[in-house]
Parts: structure tokens; C-alpha cells; sequence
């Protein structure tokens, strides 16, 4: 009696971690189809691998999230936004932007809260994997750098998936990367910082979880950007206008 609980022990210490997703066919999708410079070739795509692209959004819903690592469920997540996101795309096209698949008159951003995301036996919204799975469920603003809502002003995709193994990194050099576009102006003595509109719309993120939005931004700043910051009297922002023409190449 004593040995068969010591293996039932063991046989749950074995299978509690399940192994992460595979994510081959996606990084696939990304280097055959994605250029940072030119967008997303969703013309190709939606001929040669829409199919593929839905198997893997099926694929992803079944995967058992609690049995990850904390890093691979973050990295599940973003991958399954992207993925999700693109799809979306690659249904209805040709279409100009993602806006256009709104049913809202003034935003039109009803988009992300259509429930389309398989998960399980339901089905979620874009909006409820970046609020309730992303933002809530991990508290790091470099998410935002890291998900692409198929709009020219996104943050540009990776060609490759995240991993648990390499998220941490992978979602630094997203924020590097994205962040190297930040310019400085003057007004009197005030220095000020024109970046990405998403600074503005998840200012909360940036203070609760970043350290403030200043500190956060200069982290990921080269030196010579960073010594402005730092010689600073005064910092105010300048939030870029929102581009949500699709990415396409």
C-alpha cells in the first residue's frame, strides 16, 4: 500500500508540468510571411497557409494553461493574441484596417470583443486574452510591445513565437526595439518625450508595474537618450497619432 502511493506521488510529480506548446508552424507563418519593414503579406497567407493557421488556433485551445510555467503561460498567451489577431485578418481579407470589421459607428473597435478565441469548450475575446489573461494576469507593461492588433502604430511582430525559455528577453528587445523610436523636442525648459500612443492609453500599466512611465521608457533607451532624461528639469509627453491603416506589405 505504502509503495503504490509513494508511485502515485511520483507519477503526479512526473505529469504536473505539461510540455509547452509547439509553435513551429507559427514562427513558420511569421519568417515566410512577416517583414517588420513591410507588414504581413496577408494576400499569401490567406492562399497558402490560411488552413494551417486555423488548425494551430484549434490546436492552442485545447492546451491545458495551468499545467505551464508562469513563463510559458505568458508566452502562450501573447502567441495566442498574435495568432488570433492575424487570423482575423486573413478571414476577411482584403480589408483596410481591422477597424473595418467593427459593427461600432465611432470607434470602431468592437472588433476586440467579439468572442472568436478558442479557449476550451468557450470562446474569448482579443480584448479579454490583453486584459484579463495579459495585463491582469501578469502585471508587466511589456506586453504591450509584444501584442499586434494588425495596425500600422503596433509594436512590430517577432519572426519567431515566444517561449517560456526566452519570453523574458524576447519581450525586452521588443520594448528596445519599439522604444528606439522615441524623439525629443524642447519647450523652454521642459524636455519633451514624443512616443508611441500606447504610453498614454496604459498610462496605469506604466505606473503600477513599470515603475512610472519615465523610468520605464529611459530603461530601454540608449545612453545618450537616457542622459537627457536624466538632465531633465522638466519631462512632459507627446503622444504620436494612431495609425490603424492594416500592417500589410
Amino acid at each position: 500500500m505504502k509503495r503504490a502511493f509513494v508511485f502515485a506521488l511520483l507519477l503526479v510529480a512526473a505529469t504536473a508540468h505539461a510540455a509547452e506548446p509547439d509553435y513551429s508552424v507559427w514562427t513558420r507563418i511569421l519568417r515566410t510571411y512577416y517583414d517588420p519593414a513591410k507588414g504581413m503579406d496577408y494576400s499569401a497567407l490567406k492562399v497558402r497557409d490560411a488552413a494551417a493557421l486555423q488548425n494551430l488556433r484549434r490546436e492552442l485551445g485545447r492546451v491545458n494553461v495551468a499545467a505551464l510555467t508562469q513563463k510559458e503561460q505568458l508566452a502562450y498567451w501573447l502567441n495566442v493574441y498574435n495568432i488570433n489577431t492575424i487570423a482575423t485578418i486573413v478571414e476577411r481579407y482584403p480589408v483596410k484596417s481591422i477597424r473595418d470589421l467593427s459593427t461600432d459607428p465611432i470607434t470602431r473597435l468592437n472588433v476586440f470583443k467579439k468572442e472568436r478565441v478558442p479557449f476550451g469548450n468557450a470562446l474569448l475575446s482579443l480584448d479579454d486574452v490583453e486584459n484579463a489573461k495579459l495585463r491582469e494576469g501578469f502585471h508587466d507593461p511589456r506586453i504591450h510591445f509584444a501584442i499586434n492588433c494588425a495596425a500600422k502604430s503596433c509594436p512590430p511582430m517577432r519572426a519567431e513565437a515566444f517561449t517560456g525559455a526566452n519570453v523574458d528577453a524576447q519581450l525586452d528587445d521588443q520594448a528596445r526595439r519599439f522604444l528606439s523610436s522615441v524623439r525629443f523636442g524642447r519647450k523652454d525648459d521642459t524636455l519633451v518625450i514624443h512616443v508611441t500612443k500606447i504610453a498614454d492609453w496604459f498610462k496605469a500599466d506604466f505606473e503600477k508595474w513599470g515603475g512610472g512611465r519615465t523610468a520605464f521608457i529611459r530603461r530601454y533607451l540608449p545612453p545618450a537618450k537616457q542622459q537627457l532624461i536624466d538632465h531633465a528639469k522638466e519631462i512632459e509627453f507627446d503622444f504620436d497619432k494612431y495609425d490603424w491603416e492594416l500592417n500589410t506589405q
